[in-house]
C-alpha cells in the first residue's frame, strides 16, 4: 500500500513540488506505519555495510620502509600496522626472497601492488587478506596461410611471436592455431604475429589480445636475388647436417629454414629434447647464456655455459663452455672450451681447446689445442697442437705440433713438428717430421727423420733413415741407402791397399752422398772379403769419403772392423766414365787375431801398421779406380 501511494503521489505532480509532498508524507506517516519504520532500518544498514567494505583491509592505509627484508617479514609488518593477518602458501610469494619496498600512507593494496607486480591476486576475507597466483589468461588465432600469388595454401610456414617465444607451423592445409598468452592482466594487449617461410617474404600481422579469433593471410613469393660473391660456410645450416637430419624432425629443420633471419637472446633455458623446453619450437632461434639439455638440444648459439646429458647442437657462434656426454656441433664458431664424449663438430673456426673421446672436425680450422682419441680433421688453417690416438689429417697450413699414435697428414704446408708412430705425410714441411716408418713430402725445408723411409721431390734440409729417397737435393741425406734421381748415381770400381777388387754404389748430391760397399781377395791362402758404408763430399776436383766396413777373414764370429778416411783426386775420362786416385788412413780393430786356413792370416799384409795393442792398428794405403755413370 505504502508504495503504492507513494506512486500516485509522484505522478500527481512534477519536480520539486511533488518532491515535497513526498517527504510530507513519510514524515507523516513514519510513526503510524511498521513497514515503513522496517525498510527505513534495511537501508540504514546497507549503507553501513557498504562503508564497512570501503574501509576493509586492503583500503587501510600503512606506511612502511624495508630494505632487503624476506618477503614474510614485509607481510608480517604490513598486517601490524593494518591490524589483520595475511594467508598464503609460502612458495607461492618466495617468502624468504630479499625484497625492498619504500611506501608512505598507501592503501594495503597499493604496497601489494608494489611488492608483486600483478603476479598475485589479493582478497578480503573478515580479518584476513588472502594472497593467491594470478591465473594466466589466453587466447587463440587461427587461420589459413596461403600463397599471394597463386591463392594455394602454403605447407610449414612458421607463425610466431617473438616476444613470448610461441610458434606453430601450418599443416598441409595452410591451417595453423596459436595459443597467446595475454601480455597484460588488466586489459588487452595487441600481439604482433610473424609469419615466415623460406623464399617468401616475412608478414607481419597485429592482433588484437583477450579472445578467440581466425585470422587467415596470404603471403608473397621473395623477389629473385642477385647472385654474387657469398660464403658458403657463414653460419652452415647444422639442420642440413647428418646430426641434424638424424636428431631433428623434419618440422625443427624446416623452421630453422623459415626463421633463418629471426634470433633472440634470453639468459637460460632447460630442455628435455630438442623442442621440448623453456622456448618450444623456438629454442632454435634462441642465444642462451646458461643453457641445461637432459638428454639434447637445439639452440641458436650460446653465450655462456651449455651442459647435455646427451648432445648440444647449436646454429651459431658458441662461446666460453660447452659440455656433452655424447656430441657437440655448432654452425658458427666455437671460442672457449668444447668437450664432448665421441665428437665434436664446428662448422667455421675454433678458438681454445676441444677435446672429445673418439674425434673433432671443424670446418675453418683452429689456434688452440685439439685432442681426440682417434682422429682430428680440419678443412681450414690450424695453429697450435693437434693430438690424436690414431691420426690427424689438416687439409690447410698448421703451425705448431701434431702427434698422432699412426699418422699426420697435411695437405698443405707444415710450419711445425709432425710426429707420428708410423707414417708422416705433408705439402711442405719447414721444420721437422718424426715417423717409426715413413716419412712424406713435396718440399721438405727441415728435418726428416724415420725408422725405414724418408722420401720427398725436393729436399732442402736434411734426412736421416735407412732409405732416403729425393727427386732433387740441395740438401742432406744420411741412411744406408740415399736417391737423388737427379743426384749421384755412379758405380765405382777400385783397389786398395788391402783389397785388390772393391765396389762401391755412391747415390747423393755434392753436398753429401752415401755409399755402400763391398769387396774382397780371391788369392788361394789369402782371401778376404768386406762389406760397409760411407758417406763422403765432393767438390770440384777431389772427394772426401769416410767409411766403415766389416772384413770377413773366415770366422763368422770375429769381424773385424775397417774405419777409413780417403781422399780422391777425379778426373773425367769420358762422358760417363771418370777415374780417381788417391791416399786413406784405415784403423783396424778385431777381437780375435787368429788364423783360419785359406784366408789372409795379416792384416793389412805386408806394410808395417801402427800397433795400439793385441786388438787396435793403424796403417797408410790408397785407393785407385774407375766411376761410371
Amino acid at each position: 500500500m505504502i508504495s503504492t501511494k507513494c506512486g500516485a503521489n509522484l505522478r500527481q505532480g512534477g519536480g520539486i513540488t511533488k518532491l515535497k509532498r513526498f517527504f510530507a508524507y513519510i514524515a507523516a506517516n513514519f510513526k503510524k506505519s511498521v513497514l515503513l519504520r522496517q525498510l527505513f532500518l534495511f537501508v540504514v544498514l546497507l549503507c553501513a555495510l557498504t562503508c564497512s567494505y570501503a574501509q576493509g583491509n586492503l583500503s587501510k592505509t600503512v606506511s612502511i620502509s624495508m630494505t632487503r627484508q624476506p618477503m614474510s617479514a614485509v607481510l608480517d609488518a604490513i598486517a601490524h600496522q593494518g591490524d589483520f593477518h595475511f594467508s598464503y602458501v609460502r612458495e607461492m610469494v618466495h617468502a624468504d626472497s630479499l625484497v625492498s619496498v619504500r611506501a608512505g600512507n598507501k592503501t594495503v593494496k597499493q604496497v601489494l601492488d608494489q611488492l608483486f607486480q600483478g603476479s598475485m591476486a589479493y582478497r578480503d576475507a573478515g580479518n584476513q587478506v588472502l594472497l593467491q597466483p594470478n591465473r594466466e589468461k589466453y587466447f587463440f588465432v587461427s587461420g589459413h596461410v596461403t600463397d599471394g600469388s597463386t591463392g594455394q595454401p602454403l605447407h610449414n610456414a612458421s607463425v610466431y611471436e617473438g616476444v613470448q617465444l610461441i610458434s606453430t607451423m601450418t599443416n598441409d592445409q595452410g591451417y595453423y592455431r596459436l595459443r597467446l598468452r595475454e601480455r597484460d592482466k588488466d586489459r588487452p594487449m595487441p600481439v604482433m604475429l610473424t609469419v615466415s617461410k623460406e623464399l617468401y617474404k616475412d608478414t607481419i600481422m597485429l592482433v588484437s589480445g583477450g579472445y578467440d579469433q581466425e585470422i587467415s593471410v596470404s603471403i608473397k613469393p621473395a623477389p629473385p636475388i642477385t647472385l654474387g660473391i657469398v660464403d658458403v660456410n657463414q653460419y652452415s645450416r647444422v639442420s642440413e647436417s647428418w646430426f641434424g637430419k638424424v636428431f631433428l624432425t623434419s618440422k625443427q629443420r624446416y623452421q630453422s629454414l623459415n626463421l633463418s633471419k629471426f634470433f633472440a637472446d634470453q639468459p637460460y633455458q632447460t630442455s628435455f629434447l630438442p623442442g621440448l623446453g623453456t622456448h618450444g619450437k623456438l629454442s632454435s632461434q634462441v642465444v642462451n647464456k646458461v643453457s641445461l639439455n637432459f638428454i639434447g638440444g637445439y639452440s641458436a648459439g650460446l653465450n655462456g655455459v651449455e651442459i647435455s646429458g646427451a648432445f648440444n647442437i647449436d646454429q651459431r657462434d658458441v662461446q666460453y663452455a660447452q659440455f656433452a656426454s655424447l656430441f657437440n656441433v655448432v654452425g658458427g664458431k666455437m671460442h672457449g672450451v668444447q668437450l664432448s664424449g665421441l665428437h665434436n663438430q664446428v662448422r667455421d673456426s675454433v678458438k681454445g681447446l676441444q677435446a672429445s673421446g673418439f674425434s673433432n672436425m671443424t670446418t675453418k680450422g683452429y689456434e688452440g689445442v685439439q685432442l681426440a682419441g682417434i682422429f682430428n680433421v680440419s678443412t681450414g688453417e690450424t695453429r697450435g697442437l693437434g693430438a690424436a690416438g690414431v691420426v690427424n689429417v689438416y687439409w690447410k697450413d698448421h703451425h705448431g705440433l701434431m702427434a698422432a699414435g699412426i699418422g699426420n697428414m697435411t695437405r698443405a704446408r707444415e710450419h711445425g713438428v709432425q710426429a707420428a708412430g708410423v707414417f708422416n705425410v705433408a705439402q711442405q714441411t719447414n721444420v721437422a717430421q718424426l715417423a717409426g716408418v715413413i716419412n712424406l713430402a713435396d718440399t721438405a725445408s727441415g728435418l726428416q727423420v724415420a725408422g725405414v723411409v724418408n722420401a720427398v721431390r725436393v729436399l732442402k734440409g736434411v734426412q736421416v733413415g735407412v732409405f732416403n729417397y729425393a727427386d732433387s737435393s740441395d740438401g742432406y741425406s744420411i741412411g744406408v741407402i740415399s736417391i737423388v734421381r737427379r743426384g749421384y748415381h755412379q758405380l765405382l770400381v777400385y783397389n786398395t791397399e788391402l783389397l785388390p777388387f772393391n765396389l762401391a754404389f755412391k747415390s747423393g748430391n755434392s753436398k753429401l752422398y752415401s755409399l755402400i760397399i763391398a769387396g774382397g781377395s780371391f788369392v788361394e791362402g789369402a782371401k778376404a772379403f768386406s762389406f760397409g758404408y760411407g758417406l763422403g763430399k765432393s767438390f770440384k776436383d777431389y772427394s772426401v769419403e769416410l767409411t766403415e766396413q766389416n772384413l770377413y777373414l773366415g770366422n763368422r764370429k770375429s769381424l773385424g772392423t775397417l774405419a777409413r778416411l780417403q781422399v780422391a783426386w777425379n778426373r773425367e775420362i769420358g762422358k760417363n766414365a771418370r777415374i780417381f786416385i788417391g791416399p786413406a788412413f784405415t784403423l783396424y780393430f778385431s777381437e780375435e787375431d787368429s788364423h783360419v786356413e785359406g784366408y789372409k792370416s795379416r792384416v793389412p799384409g805386408p806394410y808395417g801398421a801402427f800397433t795400439f795393442n793385441d786388438h787396435m792398428r793403424c796403417w797408410f794405403g790408397w785407393h785407385v779406380g774407375f766411376s761410371f755413370f
